[in-house]
């Protein structure tokens, strides 16, 4: 089978780190699955890379990334403007590259990672090559977006087009069902793991790899310092343990641009002593920074199915999380604990808790799917669009309906 995936959320010259997972299930897939990946870059992030002196692209924006063959394409779009109209801007800068690719390349299937603006492109790629397209919810495109009326019609528009709806749990299942999708057009399917690097191991070796002290009681966080990771809950949080007088550091692993209001708020609550901001990390990195703590947390305002918490999972470390998104689909009752968003007082009392239990319950053999186990799951969903695709007759995708019910033309 030959797929194409159209993703912005994939790892660029620019962002080696963003998106690993597209990239992991592209590898997965690639050595039975002959693959190719449309990843446009937001012109915003290479204007920021020029202005820390990255290297500019070349005028061949095509390279091979670990065997995959990806296509670089600028997106310019205006920020934060015209949001209902990202689809259509998308599309425009998308669209020669995707043209140019299938002179030379026709795939068998489509898939766009995320529903608006990547969905909506992948729905008119797979028009244009006459084959099915399927659309990967991974989360905030109707967790978040789908709260403004207008992207909300968008995607909702999008996802009616699609020849198949992905989503990453049984709760992002539930929320499409809302957006008025038919429940069997949409699968839920699992997203893996690399289990070569996410796997128990030494916590006294991963501490001495990251010069943490093999005795201290360590709280890991892991993400992008942004509002939607409730950063601010979780400091108020620590100061709440730290009245207590209960022992922890917390390591906050990943940048952002919240990074300097949140060192102002650690100081402003006397934590500066207790809280690392350990920047951002590669990814190879990341498995010592699971095993090394105690307990990893994630006070999120929304989520999906997050990969960090997938990634500890794996790692055999327990977690505390909100009771967002589908993460109660992979918490475990032995040693995850699940607090509602926007409570530093109750997250406090879960984090103490889990610091006293932590290592005593995890049971020792849960699973989550690992790349390739994932990457077969797919394969099957797509299967029966391609039978059901008849070679040289028009596609039944609702093409149409798509452009008129976001005022755009193709």
């Amino acid at each position: 089978m030959r797929l194409l995936l159209i993703a912005n959320d994939f790892p660029h010259p620019f962002d080696p780190n963003k998106g690993i997972f597209n990239l992991n299930l592209a590898k997965a897939l690639n050595p039975e699955h002959e693959m190719r990946v449309i990843c446009p870059i937001p012109w915003v992030d290479e204007w920021r890379a020029r202005r820390r002196n990255v290297p500019a692209l070349a005028g061949n924006r095509r390279a091979v990334l670990q065997g995959i063959e990806v296509h670089y394409p600028r997106y310019y779009y205006p920020p934060k403007l015209w949001r209902s109209s990202y689809g259509w801007f998308y599309w425009q800068n998308v669209r020669p590259t995707i043209t140019s690719l299938l002179k030379t390349y026709t795939p068998h299937a489509v898939l766009g990672y995320w529903a608006h603006p990547d969905g909506q492109a992948a729905v008119k790629a797979a028009r244009l090559a006459n084959v099915p397209s399927a659309v990967i919810v991974g989360g905030s495109d109707v967790l978040l977006t789908a709260r403004d009326p207008r992207r909300r019609q968008c995607i909702a528009s999008v996802l009616a087009a699609a020849d198949a709806v992905v989503t990453v749990s049984q709760q992002l299942k539930d929320k499409t069902i809302d957006l008025g999708i038919p429940p069997e057009k949409i699968h839920v399917w699992s997203q893996g793991v690399d289990a070569e690097k996410f796997r128990p191991g030494d916590r006294g070796d991963a501490r001495r790899r990251l010069n943490i002290p093999p005795d201290c009681r360590a709280v890991v966080w892991v993400g992008r310092l942004v509002p939607v990771k409730a950063l601010d809950v979780l400091l108020n949080a620590g100061a709440i343990l730290h009245r207590r007088q209960i022992e922890f550091r917390l390591y906050l692993v990943g940048g952002g641009p919240l990074r300097h209001s949140l060192e102002t708020l650690a100081a402003s609550l006397g934590l500066t002593d207790l809280i690392w901001f350990v920047g951002e990390r590669s990814y190879e990195q990341l498995p010592d920074w699971y095993r090394a703590a105690n307990l990893v947390v994630l006070p999120s305002w929304s989520e999906g199915l997050p990969n960090v918490l997938r990634e500890a999972v794996a790692c055999n470390v327990p977690f505390v999380a909100t009771r967002v998104g589908g993460i109660a689909e992979i918490a475990r009752d032995e040693c995850d604990r699940l607090v509602p968003p926007g409570d530093p007082a109750t997250l406090a009392d879960a984090i103490a808790a889990g610091l006293t239990d932590a290592g005593s319950t995890v049971p020792p053999d849960r699973r989550v799917p690992d790349w390739t186990e994932s990457a077969h799951a797919l394969v099957n969903i797509l299967q029966p669009l391609l039978a059901a695709s008849t070679p040289n007759s028009p596609s039944p995708h609702n093409v149409p309906h798509l452009i008129a019910s976001t005022g755009q033309t193709q």
